[in-house]
């Protein structure tokens, strides 16, 4: 609407200077001889004729632009509007292209719903496959605008977050990490869903605590056959590197022959490589056994044999490097191997992971033990992550429930000391809390504790706060009679 009024007054100006040019060349054409030696105009004709016209040449402009004016404003709101949409749009494409570049949702999850990633534990040298990775979509629901910045600039040191931004030694500048948290915003799910979540984190919860010990158990198992892939590098890096060099002769000559399905690679050769891959695969060498007919150029839909046979001599000879420069280095690998092991044998052997309920139930909450476990498993979800040392790791590596990691410890009576009262300490839950803003007794916000007023209901943060402020953590040894007096303690 916008572009054709001002198109109509660009061709109605345009019109009215050409009306005054011709005018003006024709009255030279019959009058050349210079006006100020010519006889001037008598009154009545500039009066009648040449006024009138410019008179009414300005009225109508006037009358033109009177109109035009309000309509060209009615629709300038509508394009400053299209304007702030399309910059917006433009922000949410940019950040999602941030979000692909640099991998997010290979932790996060691919829509933000959480996710895993790999991290060498510092404490035990052992490799976690599994560390969990926060959800993204609830987000904005816990953290303010410019607490998720933070945490996206400067990264969680001892974590798999890396710093992101410029300023943390990152790669992002501000308006990527501006884009980034756009598109972030624009993936949260409604608040109904995120209070949805709830019952499936609890049980995933109660559900790792259970079977912590065969986790714990597996790892075991996992990290004795790493000590022995160590241990038998140099004579197996010479085995798979004799069948990388035998399937690199196959594909070097692949081209030469007769080639059925005009892959690229001749039927002796697809057969050839097929008999490498069975003998690679059964010698724990490939994930995944490749099968080149001859008769069919894409034996793995949308891939061509070709391909699939050069990835394939590539992860060979990637396996092979990699194997022979872990004998290289097999002593120093040996002895981290085996104090990994040794770690995790201690950690099978305390079992810090462990919570008794039972306990729990009778100190803090009158011998209920539904609300005991539930309680444990909301602590778990939504506070362990920063108030446990280790506890995104997996059973193994962290300590003792609530001991403190990123956020304080909460054990000993912390929760006692530092709120007075159940009331201030829920409301402090709900809310979360503010940078340099005061809070229980002399504590100063630092913004990195989340509120979760949003995302849990009022019955399960005073679960919380039942279970935090009883003498199963407050090092109040429980006495006969008093169950049920955790929530003052």
């Amino acid at each position: 609407m916008a572009t054709l009024v001002v198109t109509i007054v660009a061709l109605g100006a345009i019109g009215w200077f050409a009306y005054l040019v011709g005018s003006g060349s024709r009255r030279d054409r019959k009058d050349p001889v210079p006006a100020n030696l010519s006889a001037s105009q008598t009154d009545d004709e500039l009066e009648t004729k040449r006024l009138d016209r410019t008179l009414v040449g300005a009225v109508v402009t006037a009358g033109f632009l009177t109109l035009a004016m309000p309509i060209y404003y009615l629709g300038e709101l509508d394009r400053q509007e299209g304007f702030v949409e399309e910059f917006g749009d433009a922000s949410l494409e940019r950040g999602h292209e941030v979000w692909e570049e640099f991998g997010c949702g290979g932790c996060h999850g691919t829509a933000g719903g959480g996710g895993v990633a790999a991290f060498l534990e510092d404490r035990s040298q052992v490799t976690v496959s599994g560390w969990a990775s926060p959800a993204l979509d609830d987000v904005f629901y816990r953290y303010d605008r410019d607490e998720i910045a933070f945490w996206i600039v400067y990264g969680r040191a001892n974590t798999p977050m890396p710093p992101w931004g410029l300023e943390g030694g990152g790669p992002l500048n501000s308006q990527q990490v501006d884009d980034l948290l756009n598109y972030i915003q624009s993936i949260q799910i409604d608040q109904t869903q995120a209070l949805l979540k709830v019952d499936g984190l609890v049980t995933g919860a109660g559900n790792r605590l259970e079977g912590a010990a065969d986790a714990v158990a597996s790892q075991i198992e996992e990290q004795q056959k790493e000590l022995d892939r160590i241990r038998t590098s140099g004579e197996t890096s010479q085995v798979v590197g004799a069948i990388a060099e035998q399937a690199r002769e196959i594909l070097d000559l692949a081209g030469q022959g007769i080639d059925t399905d005009g892959d690229g690679l001749s039927d002796v050769a697809e057969s050839g490589l097929s008999a490498v891959a069975r003998q690679a695969r059964s010698a724990g060498f490939l994930a995944t056994e490749p099968v080149f007919d001859p008769r069919n150029a894409e034996t793995l839909i949308g891939v061509s044999d070709r391909r699939s046979a050069a990835r394939m001599v590539a992860d060979l000879e990637s396996t092979a490097t990699s194997l022979s420069i872990t004998f290289q280095n097999q002593e120093t690998l040996l002895t981290q191997a085996r104090f990994g092991l040794d770690f995790l044998g201690s950690a099978a052997r305390s079992a810090r992971w462990e919570v008794d309920t039972a306990a729990v139930a009778h100190a803090a909450f009158g011998g209920g033990e539904e609300a005991a476990i539930r309680a444990v498993g909301m602590f778990n979800a939504y506070c362990a992550r920063c108030h446990t040392a280790g506890y995104s790791a997996g059973p193994a590596f962290q300590q003792i429930q609530a001991s403190g990691g990123l956020g304080p410890s909460l054990r000993d009576g912390r929760a006692l000391t530092q709120f007075l009262t159940a009331e201030d300490m829920y409301d402090f839950l709900e809310g979360g809390s503010d940078s340099g803003v005061g809070y229980g007794v002399n504590g100063v916000g630092s913004g990195r504790m989340p509120g979760f007023g949003m995302v849990l209901t009022a019955e399960d943060l005073e679960l919380i706060v039942r279970y935090l402020r009883g003498p199963t953590l407050d090092g109040v040894e429980f006495v006969e009679g008093e169950a049920g007096g955790g929530g003052e303690g």
